[in-house]
């Protein structure tokens, strides 16, 4: 059975958080920004403004807030999906520690394993899924009770700018994610979107037409994967 998030509110933080909250917004999605710039903040306070969060993606930031929200998160029972960046060691370890997803690119991921020793095994006993894109190979998505799925790149047009790419997958995923879907096809639509945000110069300056991007994923991943993202693109 695949894993599967139902209707969940995201909330984003780090320093990808104004990337990745743009990218879910061109999907629709209004997800809670915790601004890097504002410092940690308090999730109970967060959960008090805005509702309750069914997932929390931490992204790369001052090491001390990214522990500090995973310990939040922990201690409040709630979700997390966390990108270490440039952790190394036991404070990478501390970090991962009871994550839901674990997502980063192959490169980040295996710096990860030399600088805290653990085997990919390892790693996925500290968290319950493991979520890597591996540029051109596509993403690969391994995790307990559930077989290694490979999931091949979308198709693209004129690559110009990959600076945004890697914000716009995690942002495709969270949507994904968001609208209930299973992991294969969280990962498919973001792979799309990554591959729209490395055919614009800049990081923020892709947006999305609903009737192009539909059409873009039934030629990348077939008529089941569009059906299933029209019914949140595209409603009647």
């Amino acid at each position: 059975m695949p894993l599967v998030v139902q209707g969940m509110k995201t909330a984003v933080t780090g320093s990808t958080a104004e990337a990745v909250g743009h990218g879910m917004g061109r999907l629709g999605q209004a997800p809670v920004v915790l601004d890097a710039n504002r410092g940690e903040r308090d999730l109970i306070e967060v959960m008090e403004l805005g509702g309750t969060l069914g997932l929390i993606h931490i992204g790369p930031d001052h090491p001390k807030a990214m522990r500090a929200y995973a310990e939040q998160c922990r201690d409040l029972g709630l979700e997390f999906s966390a990108d270490p960046g440039d952790l190394e060691g036991p404070e990478a370890v501390e970090f991962l520690t009871g994550a839901k997803f674990l997502v980063s690119s192959q490169d980040r991921y295996q710096l990860l394993q030399a600088t805290t020793g653990l085997t990919d095994d390892d790693l996925l006993s500290l968290v319950r899924v493991r979520v890597t894109t591996m540029d051109s190979d596509g993403v690969e998505i391994a995790g307990h009770d559930m077989d290694r799925v490979r999931v091949p790149f979308a198709r693209s047009g004129d690559l110009i700018d990959p600076s945004g790419s890697g914000d716009a997958f995690t942002a495709g995923l969270l949507a994904g994610l968001g609208w209930g879907m299973s992991l294969r096809r969280a990962a498919e639509v973001g792979s799309q979107l990554a591959s729209l945000a490395a055919e614009t110069v800049g990081r923020n300056n892709y947006d999305v037409n609903p009737v192009d991007f539909v059409h873009r994923l039934e030629q990348s991943y077939g008529p089941a994967a569009a059906a299933e993202a029209s019914a949140y693109l595209l409603p009647e």
